[in-house]
């Protein structure tokens, strides 16, 4: 993955015709930048002249730029899970939160680098 100004992009490589494809993936449902380029430099050239134009585009236009994702995220557990997701964290000696955080790290494969107790990190 590549970030730039806050924007992350995902790759894929084409080996049916040796591209590489990027998409921006952090700011909602539908990616306001996609691009290729044949090798890494020209790549992240593309990434980054993709995400200006975008916001040069909505400043000419008037028009409020979609952001990346600021990291909060509400969720109704409803009382049940709630208490059981407490007293999970609870049981680890945690916060709530970051109980949580780790599930959901585990469940899309991230894990921290050195495995402690600071999983906000992304």
């Amino acid at each position: 993955m590549m970030e730039y100004k806050g924007y992350v992009a995902a790759v894929q490589f084409d080996d049916s015709v040796e591209v590489l494809h990027g998409r921006v993936v952090n700011s909602g449902p539908y990616p306001i930048a996609t691009f290729e380029a044949t090798d890494a430099k020209e790549l992240r050239r593309e990434f980054e002249r993709s995400v200006d134009e975008y916001l040069a585009w909505c400043e000419e236009g008037g028009v409020e730029p979609r952001r990346p994702f600021s990291g909060k995220l509400n969720l109704r557990l409803g009382s049940k899970l709630n208490g059981l997701v407490a007293a999970a964290a609870g049981a680890n000696r945690m916060s709530i939160n970051s109980w949580i955080v780790r599930a959901v790290r585990r469940s899309v494969g991230v894990e921290p680098a050195d495995g402690g107790p600071d999983m906000n990190r992304t």
